[in-house]
């Protein structure tokens, strides 16, 4: 899930039938927010971020192949029972005519159920319904819907709509009846009882705050604080630290090398400059097997530069147990609604999508220093 498509997803979900409280899934939340996770590393990249795949998809490609199709109740997924997906993510689409690489032995068999679950959860209740009643011997066991929490009556509707994301606490606004509530890493807001919601930024107009923004920078903050500087690579100021950038990175990434060869002028404006790994292809994208390797090296900050192609030399791409930082990473991006690579994060919070000048950068710093 990147990031940017977080807020269409938010949009989309929103369109969707309810889920009645008599509709039973075999699935679970907790399936549904691992999936995410899956299916944005290793399927979103050909099946689309919403699993919505393209329009075209009943069309074989230049070498008479099948082209991923829409699984988000578009296409013929729902045709399929559950032991044919399942089938189908690990041994691939060749046996079919596609083109889907096999998934057995790279993902076990609690996520490949996860993934499906999450693009399950975008079928309307008549897809699923028509879905499992198709495939009513298939033997999986229906999960009865879970009961909405008492304490957060206002939420209860827009959890319904947003199947598997995570919703907040409401927070109570500066406008009467209005309330602010987290939803993946955006934010709506619920008015009448929570009947109703609003998409977008909501700007003080007598002072100028955008009151939407300051929210995402507090929880930016808040996540940045339980990703350990262990799991970042690290570039020291030339002399005293007057500020930190910290910048989720791919080394895959255009804009990422052109912006790392600005470092030294970043350093010698005394800026320290942290990178947090973020492939944006997920597991499948080059950037992620070269990334695990540089955060692996004895020198780290020495493989980002061959890496980034700042210096010629070789990185060792054997594995250890700190290149789980780059999974870490990439959770840490989606949890941020990243749009985009390089993501680079002021001091206060402040998040500017892609490549940025060092000199704006410096200037930016200097002014963006905390809330």
């Amino acid at each position: 899930m990147k990031p940017y498509y977080l807020v269409s997803l938010v949009l989309g979900l929103l369109q969707m039938p309810l889920l009645s409280a008599e509709t039973s899934r075999w699935y679970n939340d907790d399936q549904v927010k691992q999936g995410a996770k899956v299916f944005a590393a290793n399927c979103a990249a050909c099946h689309g971020k919403n699993a919505e795949a393209t329009k075209e998809w009943r069309k074989r490609d230049a070498n008479g192949n099948l082209v991923p199709p829409p699984l988000n109740g578009t296409a013929h997924a729902w045709h399929h029972p559950l032991k044919l997906l399942r089938h189908t993510v690990r041994k691939g689409g060749a046996p079919v005519g596609g083109t889907m690489p096999p998934f057995e032995g790279k993902l076990s068999a609690t996520e490949i159920d996860s993934a499906i679950a999450w693009f399950q959860s975008m079928w309307s209740d008549e897809i699923y319904t028509a879905w499992s009643k198709r495939n009513a011997d298939d033997g999986f066991q229906l999960i009865k819907p879970k009961q909405q929490s008492a304490d957060s009556p206002t939420t209860r509707l827009l959890r319904q709509r947003l199947r598997g994301v995570e919703v907040g606490k409401p927070q109570k606004t500066e406008v009467k009846d209005l309330y602010q509530v987290r939803a993946g890493s955006e934010y709506a807001y619920l008015f009448s009882g929570g009947r109703y919601a609003l998409i977008g930024n909501l700007i003080d107009l007598q002072t100028g705050q955008n009151l939407t923004e300051q929210a995402k920078e507090k929880l930016t903050l808040q996540l940045l604080e339980t990703f350990p500087e262990s799991d970042m690579v690290i570039y020291p100021p030339e002399d005293t630290t007057q500020q930190t950038l910290t910048i989720l990175t791919d080394t895959d990434c255009p804009y990422c090398r052109k912006l790392h060869k600005e470092i030294p002028q970043l350093q010698k404006a005394g800026i320290r400059v942290r990178y947090i790994p973020f492939p944006r292809g997920g597991k499948q994208g080059k950037g992620y097997a070269d990334m695990k390797a540089v955060w692996c090296a004895k020198d780290r900050t020495v493989a980002m530069d061959i890496a980034k192609g700042v210096n010629s030399g070789d990185i060792d791409m054997n594995g250890c147990m700190e290149a789980a930082a780059v999974d870490r990473g990439y959770e840490f991006g989606l949890k941020i609604g990243l749009r985009g690579t390089p993501a680079i994060i002021l001091q206060n919070g402040r998040m500017l999508e892609g490549y940025v000048p060092a000199d704006r950068l410096i200037e930016l710093s200097r002014t963006n220093q905390s809330q």
